[in-house]
């Protein structure tokens, strides 16, 4: 028999590691958290939409199917004050590696600030937000902390605040590269895009729900 040329071997070596590695990844993106990670939700209605769409069809409903580990302390209508309590109620001892911690808030206090919406009052705004991030870095040093940008709903009568939605974002992405692993960015402006999304024009519908879900547990 004739022997594979060494360059084949070589190539066929090469070629069965990135599959190897490749079926790796994909196994992992598909499980998701495990059942001994804790996830720990901060926030607003878009974390806690359980007023807004029918029982079982929540964010937090859908998480608990997947992972039993669920601390909501997310609230409807909270502003980035009203978080500041939610931390408080949060036990010490999910400060760990296996605590993933998700944040929404500064929509509500945009939403607030409507009659006075400009780059300086945005950058007002997420400086506080800045300030309530480091309050839970200083508080769960060990947990891995995900901070959920803002959406832009759909219904023509948001669009006074696209400009001030965008602003919010890029401060987001810059001062998440500016202070190193403070936290992880997960970009609901590109996941929440369609009408279906949202509910009574603004809120996280059963769609939106679902695909909340699945960015949080899948998060690396």
């Amino acid at each position: 028999m004739k022997e594979f040329p060494k360059f084949m071997k070589i190539c066929i070596i090469v070629f069965s590691v990135i599959i190897i590695f490749t079926c790796a990844f994909f196994k992992s993106l598909k499980e998701g958290l495990t059942n001994n990670d804790n996830i720990v939700l901060i926030g607003d209605s878009v974390l806690n939409n359980s007023n807004y769409v029918p029982d079982g069809k929540s964010v937090v409903d859908i998480l608990k199917t997947k992972t039993p580990n669920i601390f909501n302390y997310a609230k409807d209508g909270a502003t980035i004050n009203d978080c500041y309590s939610q931390l408080d109620k949060i036990p010490a001892e999910l400060n760990k590696t296996g605590t993933y911690i998700f944040i929404s808030a500064g929509g509500n206090d945009i939403l607030n600030k409507h009659e006075q919406l400009d780059s300086q009052i945005i950058s007002q705004q997420f400086n506080k937000y800045m300030e309530f991030i480091k309050s839970v870095r200083s508080k769960f040093g060990g947990a891995k902390i995900n901070v959920m940008n803002l959406y832009l709903p759909t219904n023509p009568r948001f669009q006074s605040y696209k400009q001030s939605v965008k602003q919010w974002n890029q401060l987001i992405n810059e001062y998440s590269s500016k202070v190193g692993e403070m936290y992880n960015v997960i970009n609901l402006d590109t996941l929440l895009t369609t009408p279906s999304d949202f509910i009574y024009d603004i809120e996280p519908s059963e769609t939106a729900s679902q695909k909340i879900a699945n960015v949080i547990y899948l998060t690396p």
